[in-house]
C-alpha cells in the first residue's frame, strides 16, 4: 500500500463518519503568534475547543503538514525521527468522545489498513480508568497489552500553561524482538521495537492560571497519526527512510553526493529529511535569517550542508534535491511545486554563503574536539560550542553530531547560558522606543477602541477616550473615531491637527496599537483641561496633501511588486516596506542584484501601468475566499479570518492591504527607481519616488549632470568616455610614482643591509626604515629576508603616529630551531608595552608607551647575537 493510498483511505474513512474535510493549514501559523511553525494538526482548531468562536462544524478530518525541530539531534540517527512530517488527524468539538474515538481508530488500523491486531499495544494515562476500560472491555485488548503511563507521557498539557488539556491514549506497533530482545521491553520505553502509530488526545479540561482544571466547554477528540510512521508499519519496514515517502529522495541524495547508501546512512537520512522540510518552508516564503523562523531554516540548511561536506561535497548541492521533492509531493501539496523557483534560489544562495567559511569552521570544530580528547575530557565545553556558533555560524546540533561521532557529549547548559548572556547584552545595548505601557493614562470617555474613518474622510468629529502626557510637552490622545491612519503595514502615520473651538493641537505622528489609534500631539496652554472634558467634541483634520503623496507611494509599491514578479519570476514576494510622502522602500525576496536591463524593465512596466491610468478597486471578503482567488498576502502578517481588505489594480494585481491608495494609477504621475541594494541574504531593496517628488529628483539629477558636463568640458553622452580616460591617466601616474618610490626604497634597503652584523655563516639586521603602511613594511621585510641568504632582521617604522615592528627569519634557521620571528617580535614589542605575533618566518608587532623604542631595538640585537652564537 503506497503512502498516497494510506492518505486517501484515512480521509475517506472519517468522511464516512460525517467528518468535514479541512485543508492543511500553512506551515506558518496564520493566527497563532506562540508558534514558529505548525507542529500538529490541532493548531488551526485550538479556538474550537474553548468555545471562543462559533463552531462551523463539529467533526473534522485533515492531513496536516508539520515542522518540528525539538528532536533535531535525533533526526537521521533513529528510524523514526524527522523534522517535516504529515499528521493525519480527526477531531471532535463537543461531539463524540472516548468510546467512539477508540473503537473507530481500532477499526481503521486493523480492518481498513489490515495491521495485525496481535502486534498492537495501547497506552493510557494512569488515572484515565475510562479509556482503560474501553480498550479492555470494548476493543478486547488483553490487560497485559494496555500500558499505564504517567502524565509526563500521556497527558497533553496546554501551551502557555492555561487552556484546553486532557489525557491521551497512544497506539504502538511491535516491530519485533529483533530490534529489542529484552523480555521487559514494553510500549512507551525508549526503544526502537515499539513505534507509536497514533495518539488519541482527549481535551476535556480547561486549565486555569492557578493550576486547577475546570470542565472544557467543548470537550472532544484531537487525534494525531504520523503518516511516516504509519506507512513504515503498513509497508513492513523498520525505518521511515525505507518507505516511499523517503527512499526515492535518499537515493537521489546518494546520487548527487556520489556515494553508496551503505556506510553513509545517517548523513543521507539527514540530507533527505532536511531537503523535504526546506522545500516546504521555503516554498511558503520563509527565508534564512538569524532569528525566529528564518533561523530554524538556516540551521537546517547548515546541518545538511555539513553532512554533504562529510560526504566530500565542496559545492552547493541541496538545491538539486528540490525537483525530486516536488515530484514526490506535488499531488497532495501543489504549493511546493509553485514555490520551486524560490526554493532553489534560496537554497543555493544560502549554501554558497555558508560554504565560504565551512572549511574554516569545520577545522576549528575538529581542533576543539581534538583538544578535548587530549585533555582526557568527555564533554565539549558549552562556551567553546557557543564560540563556534557565534563566530563561525555552526549550529549547536552540528557540534553535537561531530562530537557524538567521537564518543563525546556537549555541554548544552553552558551553551544556553552563553546564548542567554549574549541576548541580555544585546538588549542592554539596544535603544528602545517610547514605552507606552508605562504611561499614566487618563480616561475621559468609555470606549472599546477607535473607529478608523480615513478611507472616506479627511475630517471627522470625535471625542477623547483617553490620553497620556509624554515628555517634552507632548501627549498621546486616543479618539473614538478618526481619519488619521495609524502607522502599520509599512505605511507611516498621518499628521494634521486636532481642533476644539479656538484651540488647535498639532498631530506630529499617529500610531496603531491594537484596536486603538493614538495621536501624538504637541500640547499648548489649556490643552490638558480641554482633553479631559467629557463633553468636548474635537475636529480631527489630516494633512491632505501629505496623505495624497503617501497614497501615491503606497499604490506604487503594488505596481512595483507586480513588475518585479513579471521580470524576475514568481518567487518574488514582499519582505517589508516603508511608505512615506517623500519616498517608498520596498524589500523583496530575490537572490541576486538586478541587472541594468532588469532594473530598466521593472521601471518601465511600473510606469506603463501608471500611464494606462488603471482603476484601483477595494473590496472585502473572508481570508479563505481571498486565498482561493489567488490574492497576494504578505508573508507572516496576521489577518482577520472573517474580513480582509483587498486592493485590486485592474488587470495587474490584487493584494491584501489595509493602507490608503489612489483611485486610479494615473494619480501616481511617475515612478523613479533611485537605488537597488542588498538588505540580507536573499532579500533585496528598492528605493523609489513618485509624483512631484520624482520630478524634483529628476530635475536635481539633470542639474548635476549639467555641472559634470561643464567640469569635463564635454557632452553628457561623451562624459563616461572622458572619465574613463582620466581614470586611466591616474593609474599610469600612480605606477610612475610607485616606481620612483621603489627606487628610493631599494636604496634604503641597501643602506640597512650595509649595517648587517655577521655571526658565523649568518647575518642579522636591526634598524629603522621609512614605510607608509604596514603592507609596505611587510614588503620591505620580505625583500631583506630574501637578500640576507641566511639570517634574520628586526625593522621598526613609524606609520601614522605609532611605531610598528617587523621580524623576519630565513627558513633554514626556523627549521634548525635557532630563531622564530614571532618570538622575537613579542619580546621586543613587549618591552614597550605593546604586543605582536605571526609566523616563525615573519611576524608583526606594535609598540606601546612603556619604554623607548631604542631600548627595544637593542634587545633585538641581543636576542640575535645570543641565538646565533
Amino acid at each position: 500500500m503506497t503512502s498516497s493510498e494510506v492518505r486517501r483511505r484515512f480521509v475517506e474513512f472519517w468522511l464516512a463518519r460525517d467528518h468535514h474535510r479541512v485543508p492543511s493549514a500553512p506551515l506558518v501559523p496564520r493566527d497563532d503568534p506562540t508558534l514558529l511553525f505548525t507542529s500538529a494538526g490541532m493548531v488551526q482548531f485550538k479556538k474550537y475547543y474553548s468555545g471562543s468562536v462559533p463552531l462551523p462544524f463539529r467533526r473534522a478530518v485533515t492531513v496536516q503538514k508539520c515542522l518540528r525541530v525539538t528532536d533535531i539531534e535525533d533526526v537521521g540517527r533513529t528510524p523514526r525521527h524527522d523534522t517535516f512530517f504529515e499528521m493525519l488527524g480527526h477531531f471532535s468539538f463537543g461531539d463524540y468522545f472516548k468510546p467512539e474515538a477508540i473503537v473507530w481508530n481500532w477499526e481503521f488500523f486493523t480492518r481498513e489498513l489490515g495491521i495485525d491486531p496481535e502486534r498492537l499495544t495501547a497506552s493510557v494515562f494512569e488515572q484515565d480508568h475510562e479509556a482503560y476500560r474501553i480498550w479492555r472491555d470494548v476493543v478486547g485488548l488483553p490487560p497485559e497489552r494496555i500500558v499505564h503511563l504517567t502524565a509526563k507521557d500521556n497527558f497533553w498539557g496546554p501551551a502557555g500553561g492555561t487552556g484546553a488539556c486532557g489525557p491521551c491514549s497512544e497506539l504502538y506497533f511491535d516491530l519485533g524482538p529483533e530490534l529489542d530482545p529484552r523480555p521487559e521491553a514494553r510500549a512507551g520505553d525508549d526503544t526502537d521495537r515499539f513505534v507509536e502509530v497514533g495518539n488519541l488526545v482527549f481535551p476535556q479540561f480547561d486549565r486555569q492560571a492557578d493550576g486547577s482544571d475546570l470542565p472544557l466547554q467543548n470537550r472532544g477528540i484531537d487525534t494525531g497519526i504520523g503518516l511516516e510512521r504509519l506507512v513504515m508499519v503498513v509497508q513492513g519496514k523498520t525505518s521511515i527512510f525505507q518507505t516511499d515517502l523517503f527512499w526515492p529522495l535518499v537515493e537521489e541524495a546518494a546520487r548527487v553526493a556520489g556515494v553508496a547508501y551503505a556506510g553513509h546512512e545517517i548523513a543521507l537520512h539527514i540530507i533527505a529529511d532536511h531537503a523535504r522540510a526546506l522545500s516546504f518552508a521555503l516554498s511558503e516564503g520563509v527565508l534564512p535569517s538569524n532569528e525566529g523562523r528564518g533561523y530554524v531554516i538556516r540551521r537546517l540548511i547548515r546541518r545538511a550542508a555539513v553532512q554533504g561536506w562529510n560526504l566530500g561535497r565542496r559545492e552547493p548541492f541541496l538545491h538539486r534535491l528540490v525537483d525530486r521533492v516536488v515530484e514526490m509531493m506535488r499531488e497532495p501539496y501543489p504549493e511546493v511545486a509553485e514555490g520551486r523557483e524560490r526554493t532553489v534560489l534560496a537554497l543555493r544562495g544560502e549554501e554558497e554563503r555558508f560554504g565560504e567559511t565551512l572549511d574554516q569552521s569545520i577545522a576549528k570544530l575538529q581542533d576543539l574536539i581534538g583538544e578535548v580528547e587530549r585533555n582526557g575530557a568527555k564533554e565539549v565545553p558549552g562556551e567553546a560550542a557557543f564560540l563556534l556558533h557565534d563566530t563561525y555560524g555552526l549550529p549547536l546540533e552540528v557540534t553535537v553530531d561531530f562530537s557524538r561521532g567521537r564518543g563525546l557529549t556537549v555541554d548544552h547548559v553552558g551553551f544556553e547560558r552563553c546564548m542567554t548572556e549574549q541576548k541580555e547584552r544585546s538588549r542592554a545595548s539596544a535603544s528602545f522606543a517610547l514605552r507606552t505601557d508605562t504611561l499614566e493614562w487618563r480616561t475621559v470617555c468609555e470606549g472599546a477602541g477607535t473607529e478608523f474613518r480615513g478611507y472616506d474622510e479627511e475630517t471627522s468629529e470625535a471625542r477623547v477616550l483617553r490620553w497620556a502626557p509624554l515628555p517634552d510637552g507632548e501627549a498621546l490622545v486616543v479618539l473614538d473615531r478618526t481619519p488619521f491612519y495609524g502607522e502599520s503595514g509599512g505605511q507611516v502615520g498621518d499628521t494634521g491637527r486636532l481642533r476644539h473651538d479656538d484651540l488647535a493641537l498639532e498631530v506630529r505622528d499617529t500610531l496603531c496599537e491594537g484596536s486603538e489609534i493614538r495621536h501624538r500631539v504637541s500640547l499648548v496652554p489649556g490643552a490638558t483641561e480641554r482633553l479631559s472634558r467629557r463633553d468636548a467634541v474635537w475636529e480631527a483634520v489630516i494633512d491632505g496633501e501629505r496623505r495624497a503623496a503617501i497614497r501615491r507611494h503606497h499604490t506604487a509599491t503594488h505596481l512595483l511588486q507586480s513588475a518585479l514578479r513579471r521580470v524576475l519570476g514568481q518567487h518574488v514576494a514582499q519582505a517589508g516596506s516603508r511608505v512615506a510622502p517623500d519616498r517608498l522602500r520596498f524589500d523583496f525576496t530575490h537572490f541576486a542584484a538586478l541587472t541594468p536591463e532588469q532594473r530598466r524593465e521593472v521601471e518601465r512596466l511600473a510606469n506603463d501601468a501608471i500611464v494606462r491610468n488603471l482603476p484601483v478597486g477595494i473590496r472585502y471578503s473572508t481570508y479563505d475566499e481571498a486565498v482561493r482567488d489567488g490574492v497576494t498576502a504578505l508573508f507572516g502578517e496576521k489577518y482577520d479570518i472573517d474580513r480582509v481588505r483587498r486592493v485590486k489594480v485592474a488587470g495587474l494585481s490584487e493584494e491584501l492591504c489595509g493602507g490608503t491608495h489612489v483611485a486610479a494609477t494615473g494619480e501616481i504621475g511617475a515612478l523613479l527607481i533611485l537605488e537597488e541594494s542588498a538588505v540580507a541574504a536573499g532579500t533585496r531593496r528598492i528605493e523609489a519616488v513618485c509624483g512631484l517628488v520624482a520630478l524634483k529628483q529628476t530635475q536635481a539629477m539633470r542639474e548635476g549632470l549639467g555641472a559634470l558636463r561643464r567640469l569635463l568640458g564635454t557632452t553628457i553622452e561623451e562624459a563616461p568616455t572622458k572619465i574613463q580616460h582620466l581614470q586611466e591617466e591616474i593609474i599610469r601616474l600612480r605606477k610612475d610614482l610607485s616606481r620612483a618610490r621603489a627606487g628610493e626604497g631599494s636604496a634604503e634597503l641597501d643602506r640597512v643591509l650595509a649595517g648587517a652584523e655577521i655571526i658565523g655563516d649568518a647575518r642579522f639586521v636591526v634598524g629603522g626604515i621609512q614605510a607608509e603602511s604596514v603592507n609596505a613594511l611587510r614588503e620591505a621585510g620580505d625583500q631583506i629576508r630574501k637578500r640576507l641568504g641566511r639570517g634574520g632582521a628586526l625593522l621598526a617604522a613609524t606609520i601614522g603616529e605609532k611605531t610598528s615592528f617587523l621580524a623576519v627569519v630565513t627558513d633554514d634557521l626556523v627549521r634548525e630551531g635557532k630563531l622564530k620571528a614571532d618570538e622575537i617580535v613579542r619580546r621586543v614589542a613587549g618591552l614597550t608595552g605593546g604586543s605582536g605575533g605571526g609566523r616563525p618566518q615573519m611576524a608583526l608587532g606594535g609598540a606601546g608607551e612603556k619604554a623607548p623604542v631604542a631600548e627595544a631595538l637593542e634587545e633585538a640585537r641581543r636576542l640575535f647575537r645570543q641565538s646565533l652564537g
